[in-house]
């Protein structure tokens, strides 16, 4: 038999060489692959097979005809395990004596694990303030899943853990706590996410976001107290002080007269202000004050607001910072009140080395004990709480004034220091001189004659408790110049000139002024901040003295 020179001479090729295939379980099939086959200039018949022989997970098209072809390879690896499979395809060609030989690989993975969250919201609500926190569960589908998750605007939400990885039978629950502090109660809730992002799963997958809502409901308000308590029939308007808690922008002040809320500002969580209009005080009564928020806040207890028929005592502050709050034995205090003194004002009068205790026919008692009297005027007096006064809460304070009686209470403590500053609010500069080391004088201490490190700064302070009962009685007690040596406090009160201790070289009293009324005389220490306004504190036993407080130091 002869043999034709083609035959010897042409062999069956294809491009590509090998087929590889790739298929991640659940999704779409590969894409078919195309095998350019040849033999030179061939036109010859071929067929083909697939082994090993059974393999149905390839189909070839067209599986036979006429060279140069195209022959479509496609898979199909559904059903089969995850692994790697491997077949081969054989064309043979007629004259052709070696068939041709394509390996085709493929490759069968497990479907990416994707990562689940438990809930797509949270719902949060007030009260109970804060909430309870909440949990999300992620669980994995497959495999492993690394995750992190953070808070997007919302600064009173956190969630912990922030970052982890999920396996398999093995969950990770994340905590969302919220906190309603600070924030307004409101019909509309606040609204905020916790983004979720994965790596490793379906792009799809890769980042969720829980919405978490969080409604802040008013409580019901509650109301300790309002100041002041009181005040004289047919006063004009008056600005009431309102303390207690629950209170929001939203909360509004009524008086029982009148089912208008009264015109309310509110100043922060404890603090409300409300005007009684002069209506509401054109006859006298109780008017029944209460703090309003809207559902399902509620209305709070009942605070007795009292319109005399006499002059009353509204307040009783300290005569130096004008502080409220309980006042010391020996305290220099100032009377608040419409009406309360006489028209033409009058000053202290001394009889005997006292001040007198009852001046223009006008009297104060404090618990019960006469109080020596430093000023009248028709709205505003200034006393000194008596040494024999006893400590505790509602002390009565009489005014006769000229038969006249106006009432009010106040607190009592051991010690309640304030010091005497240039302003009517007791904040600011402080009444103090400054003695120069360098020139040896005096002068009154501020930005044009501030104190320099090492001078002595001279404060006065009332409020310091009983610390001297030499004279008998203390209570009114004018210091005479003859006095020596001059009682000190003991031990010596700590005062702290921009934030660093001074030595103090005198605590007591003044010569020619009220046993009560203390001079303190306190080196500017190294290291103390400069500037107009310096800060000074002054500790007397448990009491300290107004914030606010400052003197000139360069």
């Amino acid at each position: 038999m002869t043999v034709s020179a083609q035959s010897t001479t042409t062999a069956v090729t294809a491009t590509p060489s090998s087929l590889s295939f790739t298929w991640m379980e659940g999704s779409v099939l590969p894409a078919a692959q195309v095998l350019a086959v040849k033999a030179g200039s061939s036109t010859a018949a071929y067929t083909t097979a697939i082994s090993p022989l059974g393999t149905q997970w390839i189909t070839l098209t067209p599986s036979s005809g006429s060279l140069p072809a195209a022959v479509s390879v496609l898979v199909n690896p559904s059903g089969l395990p995850i692994g790697t499979y491997t077949a081969v395809i054989q064309l043979t060609a007629a004259g052709i004596p070696t068939p041709l030989t394509v390996t085709v690989t493929l490759a069968v993975e497990a479907a990416l694990p994707t990562l689940q969250i438990s809930s797509s919201t949270l719902n949060f609500a007030t009260p109970p303030n804060p909430p309870a926190a909440q949990t999300l569960v992620l669980t994995t589908t497959g495999g492993p899943v690394p995750f992190s998750a953070a808070v997007q605007s919302a600064a009173w939400m956190t969630v912990s853990p922030t970052s982890g990885v999920v396996l398999p039978g093995a969950p990770i629950t994340l905590t969302v706590s919220v906190n309603n502090s600070g924030l307004t109660p409101s019909a509309t809730a606040y609204s905020g996410k916790v983004a979720i992002t994965a790596t490793g799963v379906p792009s799809s997958n890769a980042q969720q976001v829980v919405t978490v809502s969080l409604l802040v409901n008013a409580l019901t308000p509650t109301v300790a107290s309002i100041y002041p308590s009181a005040t004289l029939v047919g006063s004009g308007s008056l600005t009431i002080t309102v303390t207690g808690t629950g209170f929001y922008s939203g909360t509004t002040v009524v008086a029982a007269t009148s089912p208008t809320p009264l015109k309310t500002t509110y100043v922060n969580p404890t603090t409300l202000l409300a005007v009684l209009p002069s209506p509401d005080l054109a006859s006298a009564g109780p008017l029944n004050i209460q703090a309003v928020n809207p559902a399902p806040g509620g209305t709070s207890n009942t605070a007795v607001f009292t319109v005399s028929a006499t002059p009353v005592v509204q307040a009783v502050v300290s005569a130096a910072s004008y502080a409220a709050g309980a006042v010391s034995p020996g305290e220099f205090v100032t009377l608040f009140g419409a009406g309360i003194g006489p028209a033409a004002p009058a000053g202290m009068v001394v009889s005997g080395g006292y001040a007198a205790t009852t001046v223009a026919n006008v009297s104060v008692s404090i618990d019960g004990q006469a109080a020596p009297i430093i000023y009248l005027s028709a709205n505003q007096i200034t006393v000194q709480v008596p040494y024999t006064v006893t400590i505790g809460l509602a002390k009565a304070v009489v005014v006769n004034n000229n038969g006249t009686l106006s009432n009010g209470t106040v607190d009592t403590a051991n010690v309640a220091p304030g010091l005497f500053a240039l302003a009517g609010n007791g904040i600011g500069q402080c009444a103090a001189l400054t003695f120069s080391m360098k020139s040896g004088t005096f002068s009154v201490n501020g930005s044009a004659s501030p104190a320099l490190i090492g001078d002595v700064v001279v404060f006065y302070l009332t409020g310091e408790g009983i610390y001297d009962l030499t004279a008998s009685p203390a209570t009114g007690y004018i210091i005479p110049a003859s006095l020596s040596p001059l009682p000190q406090l003991n031990p010596l009160p700590t005062v702290k000139i921009g934030g660093v201790p001074a030595t103090v070289q005198y605590a007591g009293p003044v010569v020619g002024g009220m046993l009560g009324l203390l001079q303190i005389n306190a080196v500017v220490p190294v290291g103390a901040t400069t500037g107009n306004a310096t800060p000074v504190t002054i500790a007397i036993g448990a009491g300290t003295t107004q914030a606010g407080a400052t003197i000139a130091v360069k």
